[in-house]
């Protein structure tokens, strides 16, 4: 449905003012975040160091990192977290009816498998950006601890997923906590303006730059999401039938140049972990700040050490030299007679850098593990090199599975705040697009649920899994004994469990009532293979009784 853009115009009306000085009390009541974060920047992600210090294009920005450690943990991090939550190459949900009873209707199994096979191949597609959006994601989240993404309506394409750097972007809540308002700043050209927006809607400075030829003069804009009742009653704004407003705002002129409206909220935020009463999560990176900073202080005591004990400072006479001191290799220099070399140079007394070594791992692995390292990676020991050690498949995988576990709560917020609210989106934004089969007239007007599959929630019913397989294994000795005992596992139950716990497709499994067919039409095959062979002998039978009776017929005739 379009919008019908309402007429701004005054001081009175327009609301670009009223939105430019609720964005500048956010920005300030974040001041204290925004130093930490800067901090943890600096050491960890300085890509992203962008909060208080203000970098240009192509800048250096390692100057402040002697030890790489935290930098390297991140990214495996981001990573590894990737892997675990959304994988690229595997399905990591499944959508099922929220009412119990339609999960075993088959036209609704076959609808649900084919719309997530849809997603999922969207999630996956190279244009859809998911997969570089998700690491910087994970990256933000790991670093500081709260991460973003942006869910973009793009005709012709459906979602488009984007993050945006945590220095450019402002949140409040609403009144469970949840993220509902998003500020986004950023720069466009001028030329980009008149690309992007309704050239009615541009001040005429934009279109002087043009003729001016400066058509990348930059602009400050300003991207406001908010939800329609925090609008200021009686406004122009409320004539928009959208329960979220979208608002493009020129910061130095105060000026709307775009609006528009949402039907979800089109971010999606959330938090590694929060206390109650804030708006920003703390993230790993927020909770080994100090030892990443004594790691950096660390490197840094440690090469001055090495540097003197490789170029070790000296000490000297006042007199005797001939000329200045020369201390590059090969160097000569010449002093009076009667000096011996001990007394003429001399080296000052300097630390053994071999005692900072343990201590130094020490630390560098306190960091990998802040960031979950030891859970999230390949398990097993590792060789010098890096490698890991030889290990079966089954070692791994018991290995793999429990470390999974462990860290299912860890990320258990990231399903509620990251994970449900975007395939929520992502699902609306494809039935609007028409990227998705119509639903079976059985669903109408009921909600889908989701089920994760991921890693992480594999390896919680793992469990499950196994004891199925132990009780199998503990029954096949006692058949030996009893053949009866085995008849009290349902082994069709196990069948349907198993391939519930394993995420099996459900065209790749056969319903109850296909089963009840297929045993019908075996039986009455097997049925009708014992009257074929029920008739062939009694043809057989009647054959033979002819030929007896050809035979005694015929020797009858020779004895007369």
């Amino acid at each position: 449905m379009a919008i019908e853009v309402p007429q701004i115009g005054g001081d009175q009306n327009n609301p670009a003012a009223e939105v430019l000085k609720d964005f500048e009390a956010l920005k300030q009541d974040r001041t204290a975040w925004e130093r930490q974060w800067q901090q943890i920047a600096d050491l960890m992600c300085p890509r992203r160091a962008d909060f208080e210090t203000k970098y240009t294009a192509g800048m250096a920005r390692r100057s402040k990192i002697f030890d790489d450690t935290a930098v390297h943990s991140l990214v495996r991090f981001s990573a590894g977290l990737q892997n675990l939550l959304t994988p690229a190459a595997l399905p990591w949900f499944v959508l099922k009816p929220s009412i119990k009873q339609l999960e075993d209707v088959r036209e609704v199994q076959l609808w649900t498998e084919e719309v997530t096979l849809h997603m999922q191949a969207h999630f996956s597609s190279p244009k859809s950006n998911f997969q570089p959006a998700a690491y910087e994601y994970n990256t933000d989240l790991g670093a500081f601890g709260t991460g973003s993404m942006f869910v973009e309506d793009v005709p012709g394409v459906g979602p488009y997923f984007r993050s945006f750097p945590l220095a450019k972007t402002c949140y409040a809540v609403n009144s469970k906590g949840r993220v509902d308002a998003a500020y986004r700043e950023y720069t466009m050209s001028a030329k980009a303006l008149l690309e992007e927006f309704d050239p009615n809607m541009l001040p005429q400075e934009v279109f002087k730059a043009l003729e001016n030829g400066t058509p990348y003069k930059k602009y400050d804009c300003l991207h406001v999401i908010k939800p329609w009742h925090s609008l200021k009653l009686g406004g122009p704004l409320q004539i928009i039938p959208k329960p979220f407003i979208s608002l493009t705002i020129l910061k130095d002129k105060k000026q709307v140049i775009s609006v528009g409206g949402h039907d979800e909220f089109p971010f999606v935020v959330s938090r590694w972990a929060k206390n109650e009463d804030e708006i920003y999560g703390r993230g790993p990176g927020g909770d080994i700040l100090n030892t990443v900073q004594m790691s950096n202080e660390m490197e840094k005591t440690y090469l001055k050490a090495l540097q003197k004990q490789v170029d070790p400072p000296l000490t000297l006479p006042d007199d005797g030299f001939l000329g200045q001191i020369k201390t590059y290799p090969g160097a000569i220099n010449i002093h009076r007679v009667g000096y011996t070399q001990k007394e003429v140079i001399g080296m000052l007394p300097s630390g053994d850098p071999r005692y900072a070594d343990d201590k130094m791992a020490q630390v560098r692995a306190s960091i990998e593990r802040a960031f979950f390292l030891d859970l999230i990676q390949l398990p097993g020991p590792t060789a010098p090199d890096g490698d890991v050690l030889r290990l079966t498949a089954t070692e791994i995988a018991v290995r793999q599975r429990d470390r999974l576990a462990i860290i299912g709560p860890i990320v258990a917020r990231q399903e509620a705040e990251f994970l449900s609210p975007l395939i929520d989106r992502t699902y609306n934004v494809m039935v609007r697009s028409g990227l998705l089969p119509p639903p079976p007239e059985v669903m109408e007007g009921v909600e889908l649920k989701v089920q994760y599959v991921n890693p992480v929630a594999i390896a919680q019913r793992t469990m499950e899994l196994n004891s199925l397989g132990q009780l199998i294994q503990f029954h096949m000795p006692l058949a030996q004994i009893d053949p009866t005992t085995i008849k009290r596992l349902n082994v069709s139950r196990i069948s349907e469990l198993s391939a519930e716990i394993l995420n099996v497709p459900p065209s790749a499994i056969h319903t109850n009532e296909e089963m009840a067919e297929l045993v019908e039409a075996e039986r009455k095959a097997q049925e009708e293979q014992r009257m074929l062979e029920a008739e062939n002998q009694r043809a057989d039978s009647a054959q033979k009784m002819s030929s007896a009776e050809l035979n005694m017929a015929q020797a009858e005739a020779e004895a007369a």
